[in-house]
Formats: C-alpha cells, structure tokens, sequence
C-alpha cells in the first residue's frame, strides 16, 4: 500500500470531499489512489496533517512515508 492509499484509508472520505479538505482538485486525489508510488509531498503532507487535525483523524508519520 502506498503512502496516499494508506493516507486516503485513513480519512474514509470520497476523493471529491477529502480533495476539498486538502484543498486540491479532485483528479489529484484519484490518480495518487492509482499510482504505483504514491508519494506524498512535502506541500501535500502538510495538507494532510492540517486536515486530520481539524477532522480528527490520527495520522502517524509512517503513515506518510513509503515503507511504513
């Protein structure tokens, strides 16, 4: 699992509604859910760990890295 699988799992949400909390176009968020990579930027982490704050969501910094 990549780290953008693991991090979209995590928020439960449709891509249209987590693209929206993260403040990114909706497509983003299924083309990263497809790719064989998946790696998270630094921009994008600091998205991600905003909005799980604010939705209550746990994320874990392995969370965001390839390999944990």
């Amino acid at each position: 699992m990549t780290p953008w699988q693991k991090v979209i799992a995590k928020f439960g949400l449709p891509p249209a509604k987590l693209a929206a909390e993260l403040q990114r176009h909706r497509s983003k968020i299924s083309r990263v859910a497809k790719d064989n990579n998946g790696l998270i930027n630094g921009r994008d982490q600091a998205r991600l760990l905003e909005a799980a704050k604010r939705l209550g969501v746990t994320l874990e910094p392995a969370d965001l890295l390839p390999g944990g």
